[in-house]
């Protein structure tokens, strides 16, 4: 690579691990990205490569918020092994399903995403939590592995959908829900890449810069969230969920 090219790929790297160390939707940007800038490569060669880096990068977001945000063990614990678990379900699940049906759920299911938050104003700005602790750790791991199937099947907008659940379903507030999407988020992400890891799909030439400047984009992002708080995660989680709505639209269109 040029060093052009070095430079560039990094730059997206550190746009798409701002993003996500906030409410996700990382590879709005990096997918594009890497298709333009390395034209050569494979889809799977792609998101091998560019997963290799959101898992670092997500891995730090999650250090950052950890350590000024307390979220208890029974929520974390149960969805992060949840998601493990029906990651890899999922995977299996994709092999067998109509790429386009895949696209017209995405679809669906952000414009639901848009819809509820408008309507509820008040949604994340302040915890509301639903469930008893033994209940709550129940459904903090079918947040999990509801979450991490769909990161299997599907994959784009995990992030997002993670941050909405645990919200929505478990009753954090946007701050909290960042801090445990992320554990979850890298779990899901962990059975996929290791797949796609063992069959040779990671390019590592173009994982390095991917890596450097994610990990810089996740610290910022995730710093920039605790700064800013859960009125303004609401706001990127918003434009995220309108973004998705309009990428897997216009696909679909085409």
């Amino acid at each position: 690579m040029s060093w052009e090219l070095w430079l560039l790929t990094g730059l997206a790297g550190f746009a798409a691990g701002l993003l996500d160390s906030i409410v996700g939707g990382g590879g709005l940007i990096l997918t594009p990205a890497m298709l333009n800038l390395h034209p050569g490569l494979g889809i799977l060669q792609t998101i091998a490569t560019q997963r290799t880096s959101s898992l670092l990068g997500t891995s730090v977001a999650a250090v950052n918020y950890f350590r000024h945000v307390t979220v208890e063990r029974r929520i974390v614990v149960p969805a992060l092994f949840s998601a493990l678990a029906f990651s890899a379900i999922g995977v299996q699940f994709a092999k067998r399903i109509d790429p386009d049906l895949l696209k017209a759920t995405v679809l669906v299911v952000c414009v639901l995403l848009a819809i509820y938050t408008v309507l509820r104003k008040d949604l994340g700005l302040r915890e509301d939590r639903r469930y008893a602790p033994r209940a709550e750790a129940w459904a903090a791991a079918a947040v999990g592995g509801a979450c991490g199937f769909y990161n299997g099947l599907i994959g784009p907008g995990t992030g997002t959908l993670l941050v909405f659940a645990f919200v929505s379903v478990v009753g954090l507030d946007f701050l909290k829900s960042s801090a445990v999407s992320k554990s979850t988020n890298v779990a899901a992400d962990l059975s996929s890449w290791t797949v796609l890891a063992v069959g040779g799909f990671v390019q590592w030439t173009l994982a390095v810069p991917l890596i450097i400047g994610n990990v810089l984009g996740s610290y910022v992002g995730s710093r920039l969230a605790i700064r800013k708080g859960d009125r303004f995660i609401r706001m990127i989680f918003l434009a995220v969920v309108f973004a998705l709505v309009a990428r897997v639209g216009w696909g679909l269109l085409q």
